[in-house]
């Protein structure tokens, strides 16, 4: 028997955007620019960075690094 994974979310391409007082997950690609997959008050633009960065397959260990 052969099985197939197929991933719910993709792997790459998520980014972040400010609108207003938010900032904003999307995935233009694949969901549209329309469509906001969460959202982040405007003084909580690390956790969203961050959450956008693992979500791209990196480890939260390299975006602090990086940003020293």
């Amino acid at each position: 028997m052969n099985a197939t994974v197929i991933p719910l979310l993709p792997r790459s391409g998520f980014t972040v955007r400010r609108a207003g007082d938010l900032w904003e997950l999307i995935h233009s690609r694949t969901y549209g620019r329309d469509v906001v997959l969460h959202t982040w008050p405007r003084d909580e633009h690390s956790e969203a960075f961050a959450h956008c960065h693992q979500l791209n397959g990196g480890a939260a260990t390299n975006l602090m690094a990086a940003h020293r």
